[in-house]
């Protein structure tokens, strides 16, 4: 019966990760996204390194095909606002793809999720 239940579990975080954002284990301040990008899987991951006052720092990493890039965001919260939200564009050429995306993350309660994902050019809607 364990095993059944651990399966399941397994399961469930697998179809997360496949669907959308996935918080990372431990209690860390990192989520996931898995986008399709040209036909290959593209894993977004996102982590809050640093907060101060309102000045909130997210380190974005972007991997697909053994290749990897990581890259700074600095959100500034909007004082007694429940969610605050930054756009970024990020050029794929470190991953062999002559695109960027153009995502909206959104920072609440100590974590930074990815919102919304377009691949441009042709504003190809991932998330």
């Amino acid at each position: 019966m364990r095993h059944l239940v651990r399966s399941a579990a397994a399961t469930t975080v697998a179809c997360l990760a496949l669907t959308g954002t996935v918080l990372g284990q431990d209690g860390d301040r990192c989520t996931h996204d898995l986008l399709s990008v040209d036909g290959a899987a593209l894993t977004a991951t996102f982590c809050v390194t640093a907060s101060a006052d309102r000045h909130v720092v997210v380190a974005e990493t972007f991997a697909r095909g053994g290749q990897s890039f990581s890259r700074t965001l600095a959100i500034d919260a909007v004082e007694g606002a429940t969610v605050t939200r930054a756009v970024d564009d990020i050029p794929l050429t470190d991953l062999g793809s002559p695109k960027q995306l153009h995502v909206t993350v959104a920072y609440r309660n100590g974590i930074a999720t990815l919102e919304h994902a377009l691949l441009l050019p042709g504003a190809v809607v991932l998330k």
